[in-house]
């Protein structure tokens, strides 16, 4: 399992704070666009991203929701509803909403694996899977898919 943080938003941060909460909880996908310069991260969402990865999402600094990776990767390209710019698709299952505003202190990039487990970053988004891993184990949900 490993940790990831991304933003979802085509190409305005204010997308994200009106729809990224209705695509998480509805649609229950994570995903990405298609550009030209994106083809490194699109190739690592599709190929380094695996089944049970935690990914924090985010808007710009700001946590949104904390996810599970549920399934492989798989490409639309025919969607016409507000979904329709996320082409690179993989099933989440929802594990935890912020609802404090809290924030993260490196929130560079679009999609960013979590490779330092002592950055600051990680340590935010390990700490809030802890407290996720510890309600589930209390309520006898899995915490593996």
């Amino acid at each position: 399992m490993t940790y990831w943080h991304m933003q979802m938003h085509p190409d305005d941060k204010s997308f994200a704070d009106e729809h990224v909460f209705s695509i998480l909880e509805h649609k229950r996908i994570i995903g990405l666009g298609d550009w030209n310069k994106g083809q490194a991260v699109i190739a690592e969402f599709q190929t380094e991203m695996k089944v049970n990865d935690v990914v924090a999402i985010k808007n710009g600094a700001k946590l949104i929701a904390l996810v599970q990776v549920i399934g492989g990767a798989y490409h639309v390209d025919n969607d016409s509803t507000d979904t329709g710019w996320i082409e690179h698709r993989r099933p989440i299952r929802i594990l935890d909403w912020e609802l404090e505003e809290k924030s993260l202190p490196q929130p560079r990039g679009t999609l960013e694996k979590c490779v330092n487990k002592n950055a600051p970053t990680t340590q935010v988004i390990s700490e809030w899977h802890s407290r996720v891993v510890e309600s589930f184990k209390k309520r006898k949900l899995a915490t593996a898919v």
